[in-house]
């Protein structure tokens, strides 16, 4: 953590720079990573317990309403995410906390809406904002805890791991003009490698047969950049190349996971994909590891690539108030995957990557879709 504090260090007129907004930011999230997590016992704020959700209870206070960025988070759950990073995906704690101790990268720049994106300095970890209402809300109500008991009973799940989440329930002045969230997600990133140079590629699939307004309505050739990024990507010519019995893992994993998010009644999600090829990449191969998995990767069938996958993006509940307004406008329009039922998601977005998927027995073999 950098030593001089940018509050400190500062004229009135730094807070509409954005890089004042980045540091100052980056200073509070990194703040509270610096307090220890002690045990149960240190717990007894009934607004802050340590294995669930704290309760949606906005606070207000004159002097701490004039909060720009500064903002004083706490981590939600704090020793059920401890758990999980220690107990069941063996997150080393010391490497994890050292993370936070130096400067986080903002990923993209930093305007004035939106979410926000950082690294960490390895980019082992990615620091997302959450600042929709409804999604946040169903973040602490209902989605923390039940996350926490899925992934303590199902730790090879493909679910992302969302490893701290960071609240601050103050009414302040950034939150009212919408320029300092006041929610985070820390996940780990699963493509921390990533590099286009070394043949990296990387889609975030969502089924196809829903309709986009962006992407079904506005010709190609009018659409701005921005327009583009935003929309989910299909795989055109590429597919995934397995053996039976990777698809068969793959698969069963899957339909776990889905099951899970249908229940908790959360459509809109998405597999982020990534695959660099063995030959430009030879210090990542699985083998390294203990055993394949989808996390630290695994390899094609054809022994050219390594895949590493997860589920993302899986906020979206459909009982949130702006959930179903969006879902009762939309009934203007064909079904889109914001206006759709869990369980129809869930099956055509099983049903997209059975159809991303190529099965061969024989390893060594060559597929053309994959060696464009």
């Amino acid at each position: 953590m950098a030593d001089r504090n940018p509050l400190e260090d500062h004229h009135w007129y730094s807070v509409f720079s954005k890089g004042y907004k980045t540091k100052v930011i980056t200073y509070s999230i990194q703040r509270a990573f610096q307090e220890s997590l002690g045990t149960e016992e240190d717990y007894t704020d009934p607004k802050w317990p340590p294995y669930t959700a704290p309760p949606i209870i906005r606070t207000f206070s004159f002097p701490k309403f004039f909060r720009m960025y500064d903002l004083p988070f706490k981590r939600a759950a704090p020793l059920l995410f401890q758990e999980l990073r220690s107990d069941k995906w063996n997150i080393d704690d010391k490497h994890y906390h050292n993370q936070f101790k130096q400067d986080l990268t903002p990923v993209g720049g930093l305007g004035f809406s939106g979410s926000l994106f950082f690294f960490t300095e390895d980019h082992s970890y990615i620091v997302k904002s959450v600042s929709r209402r409804f999604e946040y809300t169903f973040l602490y109500t209902q989605c923390i805890e039940a996350y926490g008991h899925y992934m303590l009973s199902n730790p090879s799940s493909l679910l992302c791991r969302m490893t701290d989440v960071l609240f601050c329930f103050d009414r302040h002045l950034g939150g009212v003009l919408g320029v300092s969230p006041s929610h985070y997600v820390v996940m780990e990133n699963l493509l921390k490698e990533m590099d286009a140079e070394k043949g990296w590629v990387k889609w975030d699939l969502k089924p196809q047969k829903f309709f986009e307004p962006t992407r079904d309505l506005i010709p190609d050739q009018i659409k701005t950049q921005q327009a583009k990024s935003g929309l989910a990507d299909a795989m055109e010519e590429d597919r995934i190349i397995l053996t039976k019995k990777q698809k068969d893992e793959l698969w069963a994993l899957l339909k776990e996971d889905t099951e899970f998010l249908e229940e908790i009644e959360t459509i809109d999600y998405s597999l982020l994909l990534g695959r660099f090829p063995i030959s430009q990449n030879k210090d990542l191969k699985p083998s390294k590891f203990k055993h394949e998995n989808w996390i630290t990767g695994v390899t094609s069938a054809n022994g050219k690539y390594i895949y590493r996958a997860c589920i993302v993006d899986f906020l979206w509940n459909v009982n949130q108030l702006q959930a179903k307004i969006t879902r009762t406008a939309g009934k203007l329009l064909p079904e889109q995957t914001v206006t759709t039922e869990p369980g129809r998601y869930r099956r055509e977005f099983l049903s997209m990557v059975e159809e991303y998927i190529v099965v061969s027995e024989e390893t060594g073999t060559s597929d053309s879709r994959l060696d464009s």
